[in-house]
């Protein structure tokens, strides 16, 4: 019922390189592809981060419970947005006069006068269409590289390496406690479920509106939110009683980065400045190489 993101040990590529080197590439990426929308550098971008994933030898039965909660995610982002902007690609990108249009349907969408919302047209053209499948390779490269972190980094590892990042002793061990606790939830959550059953509750079988079967399913729900609640004030008792955010910690773990590692973080982190260099450039040269990520890319034979 619930998403898991275990770590899997394997010996791979990705497996073996340090944790902050993971989080550089994710973000690097991110904060690169969010600049542009150009079709070919968003492909490119989507294989890479592709075969990222094949070098880390996840496999679907592996991850599969994740990529089901992602990938209809992903689509449903692109398919929000398109209908919102009624079909209308990214104001400010590739300054087109006209768009190719193939086709319309009547559609209900906003309007720029009372009553503000009524009977319109959704617009199918080259350009919108490009650029929602443009979306939707952004979004599922981003959600791939993101996913790869907490199956291929050791749980003890998290917080050493957003430490590692920068990051003050609070916020590192915040976020590796959270790394921690959710898996903990989910496994008493399971215990829970099976102990209801054993008792005669059918989880199948709830019947009633939304209300009716959260409230039905409060046997399960309360018994883990209150050893949650107890588990959570444990652990800052405990942390209390070693005074943790009065002085500077220490970490147990300690992180060294090898050459792939510097390798791989540098190549992202120099493909984010030179996209960045390319989007402040190419707003003022309108035209030419320069203005490349500023236009969509598309091939000339989808106009024709």
């Amino acid at each position: 019922m619930l998403t898991t993101f275990s770590y899997i040990q394997h010996d791979s590529f990705v497996h073996r390189l340090d944790p902050r080197t993971k989080l550089i590439v994710l973000f690097a990426y991110s904060f690169a592809m969010l600049q542009t929308s150009n079709v070919w550098i968003v492909a490119a971008g989507f294989v890479l981060a592709l075969l990222y994933f094949r070098a880390s030898k996840l496999t679907w039965e592996e991850t599969k419970s994740t990529w089901r909660l992602v990938l209809p995610l992903m689509l449903l982002l692109p398919v929000i947005n398109y209908i919102l902007a009624q079909g209308d690609v990214l104001q400010g990108l590739d300054p087109i006069a006209h768009i190719h249009v193939i086709f319309s349907v009547p559609f209900l969408g906003f309007l720029s006068h009372a009553p503000y919302f009524g009977t319109t047209s959704l617009v199918f053209s080259v350009e919108s269409i490009v650029f929602f499948f443009t979306q939707l390779m952004r979004n599922i490269s981003i959600a791939t590289l993101a996913i790869i972190i907490p199956y291929t980094v050791d749980p003890g590892q998290i917080g050493v390496a957003f430490k590692g990042l920068g990051f003050p002793d609070t916020y590192a061990y915040a976020i590796n406690l959270s790394f921690r606790f959710l898996p903990t939830i989910i496994r008493d959550f399971d215990t829970t479920m099976a102990a209801q059953r054993a008792r005669g509750f059918e989880l199948d079988k709830l019947r009633g509106g939304v209300v009716g079967k959260v409230a039905r399913m409060t046997p399960l729900i309360l018994p883990v939110v209150i050893g949650s609640i107890l588990g959570a004030e444990d652990i800052i008792n405990a942390m209390e009683l070693r005074c943790f955010g009065v002085d500077k910690r220490s970490w147990l773990v300690e992180l060294h980065m090898r050459r792939d590692d510097y390798w791989l973080t540098w190549g992202c982190v120099l493909g984010f400045v030179a996209l960045t260099v390319l989007n402040i450039i190419g707003i003022f040269y309108t035209q030419g190489p320069l203005h490349v990520i500023h236009i969509q890319g598309i091939p000339d034979f989808l106009y024709k």
